[in-house]
């Protein structure tokens, strides 16, 4: 059997160092694996994060046409009507007809849907405290600073003068 062993240049091994070793790779892994895993804990009440989401940004008043829910969770609008179609499946919204604007659909949440949110929210408390506690007390610290220097993900995005 003949062997090859392929040489690759050094920038490219430099490179491949640089990616793995990058803040925003490492922060793109570890948000997957969290994601996963909180998938996997609201799966039984058949649940997707990004519904947990939906419900989170309605049930606290961010949003409520759909519209308004696609820009805060900045997904396309279409993302939306595909979440909301399933949360009235499970009683978890309502959508009806702005008043104001016949073209514009208002989503109310539900008993049931609040009570899938306090799911939701039980499931991420959880993890949250796994991830924590994995930290050291500085690390913990250090985590709390950083998460309160980063744009708030559901924010408006900043002007260039603002």
């Amino acid at each position: 059997m003949i062997r090859y062993r392929i040489i690759l240049p050094v920038e490219w091994e430099e490179s491949g160092v640089a990616i793995l070793s990058a803040a925003c790779f490492r922060l793109g892994v570890l948000g997957a694996q969290v994601t996963r895993t909180f998938a996997e804990r609201i799966d039984s009440a058949g649940l997707t994060p990004k519904q947990v989401g939906l419900l989170a940004v309605v049930g606290t008043g961010r949003a409520r046409s759909q519209r308004e829910i696609a820009s805060q969770m900045r997904v396309a609008p279409s993302l939306v009507v595909s979440l909301v179609d399933r949360l009235v499946g499970l009683g978890a919204v309502r959508r009806t007809r702005s008043r104001t604007d016949r073209r514009a659909h208002m989503i109310e949440i539900t008993d049931e849907g609040r009570r899938l949110l306090a799911l939701g929210a039980d499931a991420a408390q959880r993890l949250d405290a796994e991830l924590r506690a994995s930290l050291s007390p500085a690390g913990r610290s250090a985590l709390d600073t950083l998460l309160g220097e980063l744009p708030d993900p559901l924010a408006e995005p900043r002007t260039a003068t603002g």
